[in-house]
């Protein structure tokens, strides 16, 4: 019985420093998030590499524990509605991100439509600059903990990404795709009902 009250009182704190930092961003427009949408919730304060860029959150999202979300000047991170984020996701964008609506992403999951140039070997890595493209996610994708997602990926609607995968092709829509690098397995099947004519 006593634990059932402490559930309660500690759901309760949670909702309202969820609120509490959910009305911070809506207070300060245009700095951290270009658009959010109405009853998101953060379990923590979310990091972001600069402030003014091009981050766009739809609807009923909620947000982890340290959430780092990172975009260049001239890019776009685009989250719809009903996104879950999960802990310790890093989500960097120079040319383009965008996840679909209904998407699931568990923790430490990293996102990341660029890489370091490196083919020079006579110049330091870090002044080669950067190459990529953008990255789509569909929606209601199930992403597990631990994944890597590189540039140029797609990912189509319905697809499930195994924990601990690293994806460097594309995946198509209703896939299962596990391992390093990651393939498909097998593919989610609608249910079809027979018909007697």
């Amino acid at each position: 019985m006593i634990y059932e009250l402490f559930a309660k009182i500690y759901s309760r704190l949670r909702l309202i420093k969820s609120n509490a930092i959910a009305l911070i961003y809506q207070m300060l427009p245009g700095i951290w998030f270009r658009k959010m949408g109405r009853n998101c919730c953060f379990y923590g304060v979310p990091r972001f590499g600069y402030a003014f860029r091009d981050i766009r959150l739809g609807d009923s999202c909620s947000l982890g524990v340290g959430v780092f979300l990172n975009t260049g000047a001239n890019s776009q991170i685009k989250i719809g509605s009903n996104v879950g984020i999960n802990d310790y996701v890093y989500i960097s964008a120079i040319y383009g991100i965008e996840i679909g609506d209904y998407s699931r992403i568990g923790e430490f999951v990293s996102i990341r439509d660029n890489d370091h140039r490196f083919s020079d070997p006579h110049r330091p890595i870090c002044s080669q600059g950067f190459t990529g493209k953008p990255i789509k996610i569909g929606s209601d994708v199930w992403i597990g903990r631990g994944v890597f997602i590189g540039k140029g990926v797609e990912i189509g609607d319905g697809a499930v990404i195994g924990a601990n995968s690293v994806v460097t092709k594309s995946i198509p829509s209703f896939a299962v795709a596990v391992g390093s690098p990651a393939k498909v397995i097998k593919y989610r099947q609608k249910s079809v009902e027979t018909v007697a004519i």
